[in-house]
């Protein structure tokens, strides 16, 4: 996972640099990009204190690289992922390994993770990584609508068989929820200019792709001076709106640590303070309650040489803990 959102690339490549110039710099790097470039590879896996023959659950497999560690270090793998795309990668991949019953992979929300594990009978679970956010591949597939760089229809589901739509809630919501979601899924502090130029638009014609969403954004902040693109922070709530990423994490956590063998491990990879907050209060109350044990007092962030090849890597913060 290279790259999960604009904003990495705005801080890679810095400014002044419009749209078109950063496509075109993304095209030319992605040629060399696997399908999905985990962050803070050596750490998680490590933090998950892999023992032979136990099982691990990716809860985010993706493209399988953290999958791929945990199997080399002699751990089992029950993988999961709403993304469909995703889950044909990895079930390529890793053939052989689901053949001798070393990786299994189903498609679902990890949401829902008691009752797949139950459906999948799989048994005393030692540990659970989360990498949470969309993958290179999804940010650059053409038609997913992740991306504001192209011009393409705007979707941002993760799973595409199921969801609204993100044309569905810019064109449908009121001012009042444009709003709030703006403010509270981006922390964006033009918002309500945002939302009310939305609505005055889509009276004339829907907003229907991104382009015309990133554009008419622009036109909104002009004489903004900002160190990312303006519509950055707009596309990461629609996303997040979308795919109810926090309430899906919200959701996931208790369920996770009710699964959860004793000293078994939790390990999250988080790209923003929404979702690394999450987290960390979750934690921090079930260390109150007794429950758990605070591997990490401090977030583990990547080293500077992991951040030099991989720009994501930057904004990615490693939170681990223990039940006991």
């Amino acid at each position: 996972m290279a790259i999960r959102c604009e904003r990495d690339w705005h801080k890679y490549f810095r400014k002044p640099m419009n749209r078109h110039k950063i496509a075109r710099k993304m095209k030319k790097m992605h040629k060399t990009q696997e399908f999905h470039r985990p962050v803070l590879l050596n750490e998680a896996v490590e933090g998950l204190n892999v023992t032979t023959g136990k099982w691990y659950i990716d809860a985010t497999i993706g493209g399988g690289g953290h999958t791929g560690e945990i199997v080399q270090r002699g751990g089992k793998v029950f993988g999961i992922d709403r993304d469909s795309q995703a889950i044909d990668e990895v079930t390529r991949r890793f053939a052989n390994e689901i053949e001798l019953g070393l990786v299994k992979v189903v498609k679902g929300n990890f949401s829902h993770i008691t009752k797949l594990t139950i459906k999948h009978s799989i048994p005393d679970i030692h540990g659970v990584l989360f990498d949470l956010g969309i993958s290179t591949h999804q940010l650059q597939k053409m038609g997913r609508g992740f991306s504001f760089l192209r011009d393409e229809p705007l979707d941002m589901r993760m799973s595409q068989s199921e969801g609204v739509k993100a044309a569905e809630i810019v064109n449908s919501y009121s001012w009042n929820d444009l709003t709030e979601v703006f403010q509270k899924y981006g922390e964006e502090v033009n918002a309500g200019q945002i939302a009310e130029k939305i609505v005055q638009v889509r009276k004339q014609k829907p907003i229907a792709s991104t382009k015309e969403l990133a554009d008419l954004i622009e036109r909104v902040a002009k004489g903004h001076q900002k160190r990312i693109h303006p519509a950055t922070k707009i596309f990461q709530a629609l996303r997040i709106e979308v795919n109810e990423e926090l309430h899906e994490l919200k959701t996931a956590l208790p369920q996770v640590l009710e699964v959860l063998s004793p000293k078994g491990r939790i390990a999250i990879i988080s790209f923003h303070s929404l979702e690394d907050r999450i987290a960390k209060q979750f934690f921090k109350n079930k260390e109150r309650e007794n429950q758990i044990r605070i591997i990490t007092k401090k977030p583990i962030v990547a080293t500077d040489n992991e951040i030099a090849v991989n720009a994501k890597a930057r904004s990615a913060k490693l939170r681990i803990i223990e039940k006991i």
